[in-house]
């Protein structure tokens, strides 16, 4: 009869026990070791928003009215009335040519137009005689037909004089040269006694009553800004004690310029602005952001890298998972970031020391839903 070895069998189970022990307490030993090497991290749950990007861009007062004006006919400047600064008003006499030929040629026109009356007049006489010793019958018809014709040359010539006069006066006229509309000389270029023609520019004549601000926007908001029927802007003048004051988006030109990639943009000014043409100032631009939606962490989430880029860490399961994302800097030591989802606990505290999978305890300060 087959007996077993009991003291074989207790041997064998007191090994067994030993290992089984032994990997417990091993095991027991790495859990406490990985928690003892975990991060203590704060976490977030961000609300989703939707926002409006605001940009800011220095842009240049410029007059709707700016104009380079020359005269309409050559000759000697004989008379200046204006200076570098003055205000003048739509139809003010600005400088005279020497208009003596002018005037010889317009009194030469006058005279053919004296002459031409006295023809006419004349040819009117002879027709009427004509037409009453027809009556009596002792004349042809074809006197009457060429004194009638002797009428009609006569009017033809008073109208080509009256035309010449006209012609000769308007060349007088040009002599003098007139403001085009309101404003103020910020330029002149001639003096009394030089010559100028029509392609001199003579003076800079710039409207200040209707004003605006021009200004470059980057092409990547074109979508969102063609969208908007109503662009709300901010504009604070560039200098001491100015008040900014709410405009909007008057023009915009959907051109982009191939060096800079930007589109221009005019805000009309109010009349009250206290600026002039020439000054810079800066315009808030409200952009509606409708295509992203956006959350907003702390400063302190983002985590740079050394060639520029930016991240984000969330908490999932025990460890850090890395999220490369773009943001924008907000006030308040806050950033927004884009197309993020917002029911991921973002870690706030301790980013520094966080790598991808690194263990971590989280504990969520704010937002616990």
């Amino acid at each position: 009869m087959f007996r077993p070895n009991t003291t074989l069998i207790n041997t064998r189970y007191k090994s067994l026990l030993i290992v089984f022990s032994t990997l417990f307490i091993v095991s027991h030993m790495a859990i406490a070791q990985t928690s003892q090497n975990a991060i203590n991290v704060d976490v977030i749950y961000p609300q989703q928003t939707e926002i409006n990007q605001t940009i800011v861009l220095t842009g240049t007062v410029e007059a709707k009215q700016h104009a380079q004006i020359g005269p309409l006919e050559a000759g000697r400047v004989a008379t200046l009335s204006v200076e570098i600064g003055d205000t003048v008003s739509l139809g003010q006499q600005l400088l005279t040519l020497d208009s003596q030929l002018a005037e010889l040629e317009v009194l030469g026109a006058l005279a053919e137009v004296k002459a031409a009356n006295v023809n006419l007049k004349e040819a009117v006489r002879l027709y009427q005689e004509a037409q009453k010793l027809s009556e009596q019958k002792v004349v042809a018809k074809t006197l009457i037909a060429e004194r009638a014709a002797l009428v009609a040359s006569g009017k033809a010539q008073l109208a080509k004089a009256n035309a010449t006069l006209s012609l000769q006066q308007e060349r007088l006229n040009r002599h003098s040269l007139k403001a085009p509309f309101d404003g103020v000389i910020a330029q002149r270029n001639v003096d009394v006694g030089e010559w100028i023609t029509q392609q001199t520019r003579v003076f800079a004549l710039v409207a200040q009553n209707e004003l605006r601000l021009s200004v470059a926007i980057p092409q990547q908001y074109y979508n969102q800004l063609t969208m908007q029927p109503d662009v709300a802007v901010q504009v604070t003048p560039d200098f001491a004690g100015s008040q900014a004051f709410a405009a909007s988006l008057s023009r915009f030109v959907p051109i982009s310029d191939r060096t800079t990639r930007t589109l221009a943009a005019q805000i009309d000014l109010p009349a009250n602005s206290s600026l002039v043409a020439g000054m810079s100032a800066r315009a808030e631009i409200d952009i509606p952001n409708t295509s992203q939606a956006s959350i907003t962490l702390p400063r302190a989430a983002i985590k740079q890298h050394p060639d520029g880029g930016s991240s984000v860490f969330i908490a999932k399961n025990g460890v850090a998972k890395r999220v490369v994302i773009e943001y924008t800097a907000m006030p308040n030591n806050k950033v927004i970031i884009n197309n993020q989802p917002a029911d991921n606990a973002y870690i706030i505290t301790g980013v520094e020391l966080l790598q991808e999978g690194t263990a971590i305890i989280a504990n969520v300060v704010e937002g616990v839903r």
